[in-house]
Parts: structure tokens; C-alpha cells; sequence
């Protein structure tokens, strides 16, 4: 497969994907603002179950069917791996379900509040549709067709946004208890689940058909790739959602402990849940290009076509480093100006600042874990993964007591760079990668964003000591300083000639960007 082939199939993902996330940044401000941040902290006390579902039925587990759907030759092979699979996904969905509608009360009293059991109950009837959207998005990605995913992606959302502005108007209005409304929201999840699942109902006779069979030896196979890589590579791409349910077991309990009132530290975690509408906006185009690029990855290793290879990967990591870096550096440098207009107060802008790294940390792991998947060298994620868990279940409740919400941010980073480091060791060791051109390029890269940061900091400082920092011009000044920002890194983009004019045809409007030229 060619790379206009990989730039096309990241750029229908990533399309969608920015559709998606800012359909998913929209609706939160709505939410925060119709129920207040007590009621905003209901419904992201329980969003990172809601978000592993998604990732299992979206990123994750369509990512591993891809791979071993663009290993089969035939049609029929597809069909059958996509049969196991199907079958193996349903005993996982249903029992998913089954496990959060009993264990709902116990899962909220860990959280250290049982008022949240009815909401758990409500998300967990989206994991009966697990099966058919994991398995009919695999294969239709593993056979090069991003449409299907792109499309019921956006619907998806589309359906789930409505619902929730919906139910957060009318719990405005009518006064309803945080708790009822976080139900009714969460309820917005199996529906438009549901509806998804529609782009993909014609493949559920296929995936049940009797004539297409399949041997004991296929699937004791799949089976063990299933309960290993596939498992691995969804809570991969789940990390962030899994550092964020550890937040939801600790963070509250942490600040009630450091002397925050029970009702303030709600509150407070309601606050700090800003970022995270603003941080999967970031991560959507390396999410893009990664989940296109593995198919691609997988031929060219197969084929023993080392030097594409290896030219391929290192587009990949440059394109996405400077995408990864520059957003996060954007965000960070007008964090009061965003968190204001987004959500009316300048409250712990910098606790959202810090998490904003993520960004970088969690882009370059999503296209680190595509390439290790491609090669067959997956092993150091594993360790990896634990590394990053481990850190943040370590220190998250020490800091938070100490440093108040903005340990929960750091704790974050730090685990999301431990594991980084620790895979990129492995990865750099396996592919022999061009270390000095990789070293050269970083080191500019960053000098780079760091001086867009400060003019931009500069603009927006300057901007506002002209006139007030209401809400309303608060607008006009992200306008201009996104504006001259934008500007200055196309300027030294081209200036010193960071990416190769291949490497920015990769990007978004990677053309047309090369025209303004």
C-alpha cells in the first residue's frame, strides 16, 4: 500500500475523528454550564467506563482485528477470523454488561460515592454492542476501507451529544437531582451505540452464518491473540481513560483528605475534568494515523520491505511529534483564554496546562504501539503499560493530599513518560532508527514551540491589558494569537526545513499548506 494510500486513509479517520471530538468538546460545555461542576464531576466520575467501551468498540479492538484481517489472502479467510472473533466478543461484551449492572454499588462506594450505582448501570447496557462494532470496523478497516469507521463515528457521536445537551437543558430547568441527570446522560451511550451499529447490521448474518466454518486449531489462535495482543494493544489505547478511572477512584477521596469540604473537592474535580474534551481533540490526528498506517506497516513487513519500512516509521514519528508538540504548546499558551471562554472562569488554568503534555506523551505511545504491532515486537508494552499504571497509582493520592488538584495533572505526565521512555528504548533498539537526524529534529522542533509559546504569551498579555478579559473578547484574542502563532510555526516549518515536503503533504491540508508556501 502506498503512503497517498496511508495519508488518505488518516486523513478520512482524522476528518471524522475532529468532527467527533469537537461534537465531544461542544457538548461539555453546554453540560458544564446547564448542571454546574458538581453535576459535570457526576458524569466524568463515570465517563472513563463510558470511554473504555468506546475505545474497545473503536480504537483498540478494530486496530488488532485490522492487523489480522490484512494478514488473510482471501475473502473467506477474512470472514472466518471475523466469525471467532465476533463469537469471543460477545461472551466479553455480555459479561462487561453483566459485570458493572451487579457490581454498580460496589464500584461507586469505591469511587466514595454510592450515589453514582444508577448512572454505572446505565453505560453498561453500551457494551452489548461491543461485538458487532468492534468486529464489523476491523474488518472493514483491515480490508482498507475507513469510511464505515469514519461515518458511524461521527452518527455516533452526532446521537449522543443531542441526548446529552438535551438532558442537560432539562435538568436546568426542571431542577433535577445531579444523579438523575447523569443517569439520563449515560443512557446516551447504549442509544447511539445502537445506532452506530446500524452501518454494520449486514455484516451480523456473516459473522453467524453456519456455511462459514472454521477448525479448533483457528480458534484456540485467535483466542490466545485475543486474551493477549488484543486485550494489550485496546488498553493501550484506553491509557489515558484508565489513568483517568484512577482519578475517579482517588482524586475526590485526596482533596477531602488534604481538608478540602466534601461538597468543594466535587467541584474541584469537576474543574480539573476540563481537560480532558481539550486533550482527546489533540490526540484525534495521531489516533488517525495511527490506526490507518498498521495494515500499511503490517505488508510492508511481511514483504521484508525493511528500508520502506523504516523510511515509513520515521515520517510517521516526525509528522506526529511535530503535530503532537505544536497543538499541546498552542493549547498550553492560551489554557486561561480557552478554559474562560469555554467555561466561563480562569479557574486552575495551569492544573489544565500541565495535563495538556499528555498530548505529546500519549500521541507519539499511540503511533509507537501501531509500529510494535506491525513488527511483531510487542513485548515491551506490556511493561510499559505497568510502568505507567503503577506510577500513577503510586502517587497520585500522595501529591493530590500535597499539591492540591495539580498533582493529579502531574501524576498523569509523569506516568504517560515513564512508559514512553521505556518503549521508545525498545523501539529505537529493534528498528535502528536514524538517531542523529531524530535528535537534530527534536531539538529544533522544541526550540521551536517553545518560542510560538512565548509570543503568544507576549500577544495575549499585551491584547489584554488593551482591553477587558470578558468572555465575549476573550474570543478575539485566541482568534489573534492562534492566527500569529499558526503563522510563526509555518514560517520556521519551511524556514529550516523541518519536514520534508512529503512528510507535509502527511499533514491536514498538507497541500494547500504547501501552496501558502
Amino acid at each position: 500500500m502506498s503512503n497517498r494510500q496511508i495519508i488518505k486513509g488518516a486523513l478520512i479517520l482524522s476528518t471524522a475523528g475532529v468532527v467527533a471530538k469537537i461534537l465531544s468538546a461542544i457538548y461539555r460545555i453546554p453540560l458544564e454550564n446547564f448542571v454546574g461542576n458538581t453535576g459535570f464531576y457526576v458524569y466524568q466520575q463515570v465517563y472513563p467506563i463510558y470511554g473504555l467501551g468506546m475505545t474497545l468498540a473503536l480504537n483498540g479492538l478494530p486496530v488488532f482485528i485490522s492487523k489480522l484481517i490484512s494478514e488473510k489472502a482471501t475473502l473467506t479467510e477474512q470472514l472466518v477470523t471475523s466469525k471467532i472473533i465476533f463469537k469471543y466478543l460477545m461472551v466479553l461484551g455480555v459479561g462487561l454488561w453483566a459485570g458493572l449492572m451487579l457490581g454498580s454499588s460496589l464500584i461507586a462506594k469505591l469511587m466514595g460515592d454510592v450515589n453514582l450505582a444508577h448512572v454505572i448501570m446505565a453505560v453498561s447496557w453500551m457494551f452489548l454492542f461491543l461485538p458487532i462494532l468492534a468486529t464489523g470496523r476491523g474488518l472493514a478497516q483491515g480490508q482498507h476501507n475507513m469510511r464505515p469507521t469514519a461515518f458511524s463515528q461521527v452518527i455516533e457521536q452526532i446521537v449522543r451529544v443531542l441526548i446529552i445537551i438535551g438532558v442537560a437543558y432539562l435538568a436546568m430547568k426542571l431542577k433535577w437531582n445531579v444523579y438523575f441527570m447523569g443517569m439520563l446522560a449515560m443512557l446516551s451511550a447504549p442509544i447511539a451505540g445502537g445506532v452506530a451499529s446500524l452501518f454494520f447490521i449486514k455484516n451480523v448474518p456473516l459473522f453467524l452464518s453456519k456455511t462459514i466454518s472454521s477448525t479448533k486449531k483457528q480458534r484456540q489462535q485467535i483466542k490466545q491473540r485475543l486474551l493477549t495482543e488484543g486485550i494489550l494493544v485496546s488498553s493501550l489505547v484506553g491509557l489515558l481513560l484508565i489513568l483517568q478511572l484512577i482519578d475517579s477512584f482517588t482524586v475526590r477521596s485526596a482533596l477531602i483528605s488534604s481538608g478540602i469540604p466534601s461538597e468543594q473537592a466535587k467541584a474541584v474535580k469537576g474543574i480539573y475534568d476540563r481537560a480532558q474534551p481539550l486533550v482527546q481533540f489533540g490526540l484525534v490526528l495521531a489516533t488517525g494515523f495511527a490506526t490507518s498506517s498498521l495494515p500499511s506497516l503490517r505488508r510492508l513487513f511481511l514483504n521484508k520491505a525493511q528500508k520502506v519500512l523504516r523510511m515509513t516509521i520515521m515520517q510517521l514519528l516526525k509528522v506526529t511529534a511535530w503535530l503532537a508538540i505544536m497543538i499541546t504548546m498552542g493549547l498550553i499558551s492560551l489554557m486561561p483564554q480557552i478554559n474562560q471562554l469555554l467555561f466561563g472562569t480562569r479557574t486552575n488554568s495551569w492544573t489544565l496546562a500541565v495535563y495538556m503534555l499528555t498530548i505529546i506523551s500519549m500521541s507519539l505511545l499511540l503511533i509507537l504501539t501501531s509500529i510494535l504491532q506491525s513488527i511483531e515486537q510487542t513485548q515491551s508494552l506490556e511493561p510499559g503499560l505497568i510502568i505507567a499504571i503503577g506510577i500513577k497509582g503510586a502517587l497520585n493520592t500522595i501529591l493530590v493530599e500535597k499539591l492540591g488538584i495539580m498533582g493529579a495533572s502531574i501524576t498523569t505526565v509523569c506516568a504517560l513518560v515513564g512508559m514512553l521512555s521505556y518503549i521508545w528504548f525498545h523501539v529505537y533498539q529493534q528498528l535502528l532508527l536514524n538517531g542523529p537526524l531524530l535528535k537534530s529534529f527534536m531539538l529544533k522542533l522544541v526550540g521551536q514551540s517553545l518560542l510560538m509559546l512565548v509570543v503568544v504569551r507576549f500577544i495575549t498579555t499585551f491584547l489584554e491589558q488593551i482591553y477587558s478579559t470578558s468572555r465575549s473578547l476573550t474570543l478575539v484574542t485566541i482568534i489573534i494569537a492562534t492566527s500569529i502563532g499558526a503563522s510563526i510555526s509555518g514560517y520556521l516549518l519551511f524556514k529550516t526545513k523541518l519536514l520534508t515536503v512529503e512528510e507535509i503533504e502527511m499533514l491536514p491540508l498538507g497541500k494547500k499548506i504547501l501552496k501558502l508556501r
